[in-house]
């Protein structure tokens, strides 16, 4: 028994061609994984880079932008009240500077929780709507437009 092909419902607006095709396949027949003896990775088409699906923000970069300052003023800060503790005469002299950096350090630490939140935002509110959005996009192999359909 012969099947019956249907003709694709969807179809470019741009040049009228059927030729479309779902962003997510595109990106998974353009990536490839390879490995050899000594190295492994993947390859990926230009159309495969130019479909990308999106991806969550991280954590680690923010954390080690934020922890270098944190580390410098409280380094620096309980140094300072080392020093003071060791010699009571110096606390006039280097008594405010210390305060200053402690008060930096917690600044900083309120800064890098502050982006955190952001960050947990973004990944809870921002990044399923782009994903969806992604999972429904469509782009006519003939033209290259992409067409957002939802279904």
């Amino acid at each position: 028994m012969a099947s019956v092909l249907q003709p694709n419902p969807y179809q470019c607006d741009q040049c009228r061609t059927a030729n479309i095709v779902a962003a997510p396949v595109l990106y998974q027949q353009g990536t490839r994984t390879y490995s050899g003896m000594f190295n492994s990775g993947i390859s990926q088409s230009q159309a495969a880079q130019a479909v990308a699906p999106p991806s969550p923000r991280g954590y680690a970069r923010p954390f080690l932008l934020w922890a270098v300052p944190i580390c410098f003023t409280f380094f620096w800060g309980f140094a300072g009240f080392g020093r003071i503790l060791g010699h009571p005469k110096s606390a006039t002299t280097i008594g405010n500077a210390v305060g200053i950096f402690l008060v930096l350090g917690v600044a900083f630490i309120g800064g890098m929780l502050v982006n955190f939140r952001r960050i947990a935002r973004y990944n809870r509110e921002v990044y399923p709507k782009l994903h969806w959005n992604w999972e429904h996009t469509y782009i006519c192999r003939r033209c290259g437009k992409f067409r957002l359909i939802p279904s």
